[in-house]
């Protein structure tokens, strides 16, 4: 692993390209990403305020709770505080799974909050329906 420094910079929209050691925060659409602080050049994206908190201060970040790369071989598992990396024990294959699970459950619950409850109503009698659909062909 190798010593980096991350420097803040606000953008409007992400870019295609992250440079190593830089963490671009669009406020505006709520994310933020980095390339894997381990070197390996994985795409690092973070939902903002949803899963992290991201902070600048004399242009270093500070995010938290931890990142956790565990779409990525490298499993890496750290702290940017200040701009600085405090690395973690990285996570076992089965444990970056579940936190991949509950992640995603996480966001699953988080966006049936935000749906207009006119359009939840609908989303249930839809699914009810199709329930009742299939046991009608057993």
């Amino acid at each position: 692993m190798t010593a980096m420094r991350f420097t803040y910079q606000a953008v409007e929209r992400l870019p295609k390209h992250l440079a190593q050691g830089v963490l671009y925060h669009s406020e505006e659409f709520e994310v933020a990403a980095l390339s894997c602080a381990c070197g390996c050049g994985h795409r690092v994206m973070l939902l903002v305020p949803d899963s992290h908190q991201v902070s600048a201060q004399n242009g270093t970040p500070t995010v938290r709770p931890s990142i956790s790369v565990c779409d990525a071989p490298c499993k890496s598992h750290y702290i940017i505080a200040g701009g600085h990396i405090e690395w973690l024990p990285a996570f076992s294959t089965a444990q970056a799974s579940a936190v991949m699970r509950n992640q995603i459950a996480r966001h699953v619950v988080h966006d049936e909050r935000q749906r207009p409850w006119i359009s939840r109503i609908w989303i249930t009698i839809a699914r009810a329906f199709a329930k009742l659909r299939s046991a009608l062909r057993i």
